[in-house]
Formats: structure tokens, sequence, C-alpha cells
């Protein structure tokens, strides 16, 4: 009960990503609401009130927020993962701040937010959606190969897979269609890039660019970011081109408010767009790389706008200019038998943070979306050079020992 009548938010998702903006909530005063589907998620010890509801459960958000909005005095909402939709239906139902319903779809549904793209001339690699294996075969004719299969509203890579020969389509096109809650999937021609997170706060009008950073990936066929540089190394006039794209993806899909975090790969025909849900970056990207590197606070500014005050560009301002990088470490798969090092890790300069959600006796998943990864090491230094020693330094020291 909001006894104190604090101005009351809810944030959508409460695991260990989560923790930043659950903390940033308390600072600010607020009465904090979290929710998540897992009863022992980590967040919610930093709640005033939780949920144990899965996080895609629209209806269920919407009856609680209905029923209980007026009780708690709820402000706000805040998209603390993919949940971008969640958050709008919540937000629309009481009247809160934040895009429309139909928006957040937008960004949230892979086929539509294409749809949309290609109408416009937005520069996206070509796609379509398919419900049968038959019509997926017939894109492929359109696409070439290679080409990427997705889930149409996944996230963290779940459900997508590059393939390189016809023989891939089915399963490729099963593990999509198992991991979307449309039942289908995407097939998408497959381009070749340097690949960036931008991270964008739209007011009034205007296009804050917060943050680029470099994205880097491995364990092909499948989509992991095994680590991210922030801010990017590239220069000011690609970077420049880059946030041209971002910023005409945001106004075709119609977002006018709040945060759009966009996929961008840079190809030998220019920057193109991947995805852009309407939410902030995962990752630990605008919730520790960017603040580290630059000073700014892009969840504190998202979070104040969802409670309906306005932009405090101040939080969107550089205050030094350091390089930070989030990178994984990848025990090979099994049953975890022991991990060593890791206080000792925490010790070295400019280790900031090291995340593990593994523990003896837990088992390590082969490498097939980034939903696998259990262990990150987040460090900052003076420039790109200074921080990858860093970790460097502390990947030499985290030992997982696993077993078949």
């Amino acid at each position: 009960m909001n006894s104190e009548k604090r101005p009351a938010i809810l944030v959508v998702s409460a695991g260990i990503m989560q923790i930043p903006a659950l903390e940033r909530a308390r600072a600010l005063g607020y009465y904090v609401i979290a929710s998540d589907r897992n009863p022992e998620a980590p967040g919610f010890q930093l709640a005033d009130e939780h949920l144990v509801l899965d996080v895609k459960d629209i209806e269920g958000h919407v009856a609680w927020a209905r029923e209980h909005g007026k009780r708690v005095g709820l402000k706000g909402a805040f998209a603390g993962a993919d949940v971008a939709i969640t958050v709008a239906a919540v937000c629309e139902e009481l009247g809160l701040p934040g895009v429309p319903f139909e928006v957040a779809r937008r960004s949230n549904n892979k086929a539509l937010m294409k749809e949309r793209w290609l109408r416009d001339k937005i520069p996206t690699p070509w796609s379509a959606e398919a419900s049968t294996l038959e019509e997926a075969q017939k894109i492929l004719v359109h696409t070439g190969f290679p080409a990427i299969v997705k889930a149409v509203d996944g996230a963290a890579s779940r459900g997508s897979m590059r393939i390189d020969r016809p023989d891939q389509l089915p399963i490729a096109f099963k593990a999509a269609c198992a991991t979307s809650r449309t039942g289908t999937a995407i097939v998408e021609q497959f381009v070749v890039g340097k690949e960036q997170s931008v991270e964008t706060i739209i007011w009034k009008g205007k296009h804050y660019h917060v943050s680029l950073a470099d994205r880097h990936f491995g364990f092909a066929p499948y989509a992991i970011e095994t680590a991210h540089v922030d801010p990017s190394t590239l220069d000011k006039d690609t970077q420049k081109r880059i946030c041209e794209v971002v910023d005409a993806a945001a106004d075709s899909l119609g977002i006018d408010f709040g945060p759009a975090k966009a996929d961008m790969i840079l190809t030998d025909q220019g920057p193109m767009i991947l995805e852009m849900p309407a939410r902030l970056s995962g990752g630990f990207h605008s919730q520790y790389t960017t603040p580290l590197s630059s000073g700014k606070d892009p969840i504190k500014a998202v979070m104040k706008l969802a409670m309906g005050d306005k932009l405090d560009e101040s939080l969107l301002s550089s205050k030094h200019d350091w390089t930070s990088i989030c990178a994984g470490i990848f025990p090979e798969p099994g049953i975890i038998r022991s991990i060593r090092g890791v206080e000792e890790a925490r010790a070295l300069p400019g280790i900031e943070q090291i995340l593990i959600t593994k523990a003896v006796g837990d088992r390590v998943e082969p490498m097939i979306d980034n939903g696998k990864r259990c262990c990150w090491v987040i460090a900052v230094g003076e420039n790109e050079q200074d921080a990858w020693s860093r970790i460097d330094a502390a990947r030499q020291v985290i030992r997982f020992e696993t077993v078949p």
C-alpha cells in the first residue's frame, strides 16, 4: 500500500538487467511496482510491490493497472526489457505518457516494422513474413543465400539463424516460429558489415542521439553479441549518416515520444537498419556502459519522461569522454563444477561490474541465442585499447570449469 502517496511507477521486468532501472526509480523517490514471471526475480528486492506476471502478458498488466492503478497512484510505466507493447497498453488504458499502442506494436513486430520501412524507402535489408515452410521457400527465391531467418516478435536473437543452403531452412524456420508469438517467421536478406547499437530519445519533435556503440558478434550461424564498445570508434561523418537513418526509421514507425533503440549495420552500400523497438537498449548498454563512458543517464531521462516530466537535457550531456566495454565470457557447455577468480577480477583496475547468472551445479547451454549468455565483464578505460586491456586482464583470472 502506497501510504506515503509517492508517485508510483510500474517497471515491467525485474531481472538482473533491470536492476539499474529499479535503483533509479527508488532514487527518484517513486513508489516502485515491478513485474516478472520469475517469483525469485532479483529486482523484486528493490520494489515496494511486485507482480508475478509474464512481462509479455498484456491483458494481465492492463487488468492489474485498471484494478490497482488508482490505489497505488500510478503515474507512469517503464519498459525494463523488450516489453514496449505491454507498457504502451497500460499507458493507453490509464492515459499515462507513452507512445500509442499501435506504434509500440509496430516496433515489436518485425513484419510490421519492415513493411513500413520498405514502403518509406528506409535503408533496410529486404524481408518478408512466412507462415508456412512453402512460403519461406518462395521468399528465399527473392533473398537468395545467405539469408537470415528470425522470429517475428522475439528478442535477444532467440529463433534467429543464418542459413547458407536450402536444407538448413526447415530447422531455422521451425525454431523461429516456435519462438514467435505469432507462430510465423521472417526470412530476410543477409547483409554484411559492422554492427552498431544506437540509443535515441525523442522529445517534442527532436531526436537526441544519446549513444552509439560498436557491437561484436560470434558463434555463427547464430547472432551472439560477444561484446560492445561504447562509444563507437567510427568517424563523426559516418556516425552522422547512421543517425540520419535512425531518425528516419523512427519517424516511419511513428515513434515520437521517448526511447527508440536501433540495431544498425554499416554495409558497403551505407548504413542500414535491422530493428527498432520503442525502448532503451539491453545488453547492459544503457544500464552501464553509457553512464560509465560519458556520464549520461538515459534510464533516468526516460523514466522521468514516463512520469510526465519534461526532458532533462542535462542527463543526456557528456560529463567525460572515456570508453566502456561490456564483454562476455563463454564457458564450455555442460554442468558448472566450479567458478574461480571472480573476486580477484573485481579488484582489478577499471573493472566496474562482473555479472554472473549461473552457479555451481547449473547448466551452461550451447550459444544459440543471447539469452544463453551467463557472464559479462564491464570495464572502463581512457580509450578503447585501455578498456580492452582491462577486459583481457579479468578474462585471464575468471575460470569456469564445466563437465559434460
